[in-house]
């Protein structure tokens, strides 16, 4: 897809083109992801983009793991009490997502803690927005593209606020998660 291949050749890297049991996860889900997403998880793998922004794709139990963040974000609102209906107090206006029921799905990070979640839904993935939020802040983002433009748009567009690295980042780069 074209935003694939726009960090593919803005981060000078080849696609690794590796197969994931998309299936497995999302059976655990009990959601379709986006197929940007999977595209973009195929060609890098989990990682960090410019020593910057923090990719989960499929790294099981570790640091970069979609399903291994999920879980933990969704173990910890379920410890604090969050239930039915009400918004988790540390992601409202929203809440973690379990199947069924609207809520965040963590993709993304950034060094600095920025957060990056879809709102999934029953709407399916091809249509999920991407709600963002600066550290420490009460103040939310939304934007109707996918992972890979949203990526993109942090590397390269010095409009995409406030998330753009694009005037501080001349050469940018892909640090793939080492596999064991």
């Amino acid at each position: 897809m074209k935003w694939t291949r726009c960090l593919l050749e803005v981060t000078g890297r080849e696609s690794l083109g590796s197969p994931v049991a998309w299936a497995e996860i999302e059976r655990e889900l009990d959601a379709e992801l986006p197929a940007d997403y999977k595209e973009l998880c195929e060609g890098f793998g989990g990682g960090v983009f410019s020593d910057f922004l923090l990719l989960h794709c499929v790294d099981e139990g570790r640091m970069f793991d979609l399903v291994t963040q999920w879980r933990g974000f969704l173990s910890d609102a379920r410890e604090y009490g969050v239930v039915d209906g009400e918004a988790d107090p540390v992601f409202a206006p929203y809440r973690i997502y379990e199947p069924g029921k609207e809520g965040l799905i963590p993709w993304g990070s950034t060094v600095s803690g920025d957060g990056f979640y879809w709102l999934a839904g029953s709407s399916g993935g091809r249509e999920w927005p991407i709600v963002a939020r600066i550290a420490d802040s009460e103040d939310w983002h939304r934007y109707d593209i996918g992972v890979p433009e949203f990526i993109a748009r942090v590397l390269t567009d010095p409009e995409f606020r406030p998330f753009s690295i694009a005037d501080d980042v001349s050469r940018h780069s892909f640090a793939a998660v080492a596999q064991t």
